[in-house]
């Protein structure tokens, strides 16, 4: 395996795309690579959703005490000590950040559009990267890839009540869920289901269900 190659799966690229990848870089062909890079740098900045307790709530409050800005760490405690569910919290700051990034991507890609492109006097203009020899790269459509790369796994939807009681479970329980639900053995599944969690087991077996269609 060559460096790059290795150095781009340590990115989170798999295995096939970064040898793809690393071939396009020997042909001088670059465009595949910005593209990659572009939208792993966009996701890197949403808010993890881990449990039990969101790393990024930590990351902002160091940053807040530091003194960068852009972090309003005295509303974010504030929401807390009123009792706000840090992973409903998580949740829609995770809902905005994803919005945020796909406008982005879609200005990167479409830098003229808000001029109106039914106007004759509307460049129809697109950004490219330039190689230390001069060479232009153009790297495809940001924004129609951008859902594809979710580190969740969810092209940016947001995740259901289901997956965010799910990934609150231990790692065992998570394990045995997901083999019943592999083997579609909805009762057992709804009964583990109502011990980890609670709840009336009609509803335990609609959630498991649902569940099933998401993981």
């Amino acid at each position: 395996m060559s460096t790059l190659t290795q150095r781009l799966q340590e990115a989170g690229v798999d295995a096939g795309q970064a040898e793809a990848l690393a071939q396009d870089i020997q042909q001088k062909k670059y465009g595949p690579l910005l593209q990659q890079l572009l939208l792993r740098g966009l996701w890197a900045d949403v808010v993890d959703e881990g449990m039990p307790q969101p790393q990024w709530l930590a990351r902002w409050r160091e940053l807040g005490e530091s003194g960068f800005p852009f972090i309003n760490s005295p509303a974010l405690q504030r929401l807390l000590d009123a009792g706000v569910d840090v992973h409903d919290l998580t949740d829609v700051v995770r809902a905005a950040q994803v919005l945020t990034i796909y406008n982005i991507a879609q200005l990167i890609d479409e830098p003229c559009r808000d001029l109106g492109y039914d106007l004759a006097e509307t460049p129809d203009l697109a950004l490219a990267a330039v190689d230390e020899a001069g060479a232009q790269h153009r790297y495809g459509s940001l924004h129609d890839a951008l859902e594809e790369l979710d580190p969740a796994g969810r092209h940016g939807q947001p995740r259901s009540l289901e997956l965010r009681q799910f990934g609150g479970l231990p790692g065992d329980l998570q394990t045995q869920l997901r083999e019943l639900l592999a083997q579609q053995a909805w009762s057992q599944a709804a009964v583990l289901w109502k011990r980890a969690v609670g709840g009336e087991l009609a509803h335990c077996l609609a959630t498991v269900r649902q569940l099933a269609r998401q993981l």
